[in-house]
């Protein structure tokens, strides 16, 4: 792990949920919560690419967002960087004590 000075978690995001709840007639809905929000973060591009399928073009980039240490966080949460949507896909376990947290995330793909 790279160690990170304060000055370096520039970013702002939000962490974000899905949660069941009560739709009022007996069943249950999906929505969002936001587990943490305003939360400072460095980001860094890992890669990303661009596929031709069906006649449409899409477009994925992988990211790393780097947080203060955190032991809440979930590999079915997402991440709300400048109103672009991620899905985390992995939570390093580096092991030991931590100072932070590492998050690989992806956007332009459905969870």
């Amino acid at each position: 792990m790279i160690n990170y000075r304060p000055g370096e978690l520039d970013q702002r995001i939000t962490i974000e949920r899905e949660i069941l709840v009560d739709d009022g007639i007996g069943g249950q809905e999906v929505t969002l919560t936001n587990i943490a929000t305003c939360i400072s973060a460095h980001s860094r591009n890992l890669s990303g690419k661009e596929s031709e399928r069906y006649d449409k073009l899409n477009a994925t980039s992988l990211n790393m967002f780097v947080v203060r240490y955190r032991n809440d966080l979930r590999e079915d949460d997402r991440i709300n960087w400048g109103n672009i949507e991620y899905n985390i896909r992995h939570i390093p376990n580096n092991g030991g004590r931590k100072l932070y947290t590492e998050i690989i995330a992806e956007r332009g793909v459905a969870q």
